[in-house]
């Protein structure tokens, strides 16, 4: 069969397409015919590598797998992440803090190919889903209902910022916080973006510029009760400062750069709450899903590219060109 294979960092002429044997599925094992894989800034990183983060390269990437099931023909999803299922994080429910935790396309082989061997256990039902929206979620759905549900326990009256609304993170984080009764606000780099965050919930949608002195009017000067927080150095500072007394900054990722500074007296003073967030457990995974197929959340589906222009795709997503997630769909096949 045919893949996208990475096998040494670097710009998008790193990203070969290389035939790989058909994997064969063993005891709980499925085969799922590839036809779409979502994107994440993630897949990025993974290709051009991290300071001091190793990624087991050589790697197929792609988080986000949606297929068919040879056994059956059903279309499914596929969970991003594996755990090791018996150690005592996994046992109560804790996947995300088992220390074999691996994300799809990050820790191990991803999506970008014509097949993949999953748990039967990691499949989720697309029932009137459309497979390319469904490859848009997983990884940004689970993340955003694991920082704002577990991590920050938002709840009815909470304010919440959002920053980078319009990205997959972000757009997930607007529908589950106005899910969970909470008012929301959010920051976004263009019009089209804004416009994105206020359709999907967003009272005011502002931009990173105006929005710290717009939330102090915005919010009776006070601050927000949760600022979801994913861009980083660019926004940190402005993160904290908007977080009211006794407020929650949660943060999933460092996508403008992962060093930051601290005003300790602020932390202690305003006693605030820090909060670190990586993905999620299966538990979560499956009430998050389960809300999507109600209707209560909705994919953000910016466009599908081929798969063998994930090149392409990649550079859309590193020059901030999408609102919400690229997917790309099926044609390594010959």
């Amino acid at each position: 069969m045919r893949a996208l294979l990475i096998e040494r960092h670097g710009g998008a002429e790193v990203l070969a397409a290389v035939e790989r044997p058909l994997p064969e599925p063993g005891p709980g094992e499925v085969r799922v015919r590839v036809t779409h894989v979502g994107l994440n800034h993630l897949d990025v990183w993974v290709r051009k590598g991290v300071p001091g983060h190793h990624f087991p390269l050589p790697m197929v990437p792609g988080s986000d797998i949606v297929g068919v099931r040879e056994d059956t023909g059903e279309a499914v999803a596929v969970v991003p992440f594996v755990s090791c299922g018996v150690c005592d994080a996994c046992v109560s429910g804790r996947h995300d803090l088992c220390r074999a935790y691996r994300i799809r396309g990050e820790g191990m082989d991803g999506g970008c190919q014509e097949a993949v061997v999953v748990p039967e256990a990691s499949l989720l039902p697309l029932g009137a889903l459309d497979p390319a929206e469904a490859a848009s979620m997983p990884l940004a759905l689970l993340t955003a209902w694991h920082m704002l549900v577990t991590r920050a326990k938002v709840q009815v009256g909470d304010t919440v910022l959002v920053q980078a609304g319009a990205s997959g993170v972000g757009s997930f984080a607007i529908q589950i916080a106005r899910l969970f009764g909470a008012r929301v606000v959010a920051t976004a780099s263009t019009d089209e973006k804004r416009a994105l965050c206020r359709a999907l919930g967003a009272e005011e949608a502002w931009s990173y510029e105006e929005a710290p002195r717009a939330l102090w009017g915005w919010s009776g000067k006070r601050g927000v009760d949760i600022v979801v927080e994913h861009v980083g150095a660019a926004t940190w500072e402005a993160s904290v400062r908007a977080a009211k007394w006794g407020g929650t900054v949660v943060t999933c990722g460092a996508t403008s750069g992962h060093q930051v500074s601290l005003d300790l007296r602020g932390l202690f003073f305003k006693q605030l709450s820090l909060l670190g967030s990586t993905m999620g457990s299966m538990g979560e995974m499956r009430a998050a899903w389960a809300a999507v197929q109600r209707g209560q959340l909705r994919p953000v589906l910016d466009r599908v590219l081929p798969m063998s222009a994930l090149g392409e795709a990649h550079a859309l997503l590193e020059n901030r060109a999408v609102s919400g997630k690229v997917v790309v769909a099926q044609d390594l096949r010959r």
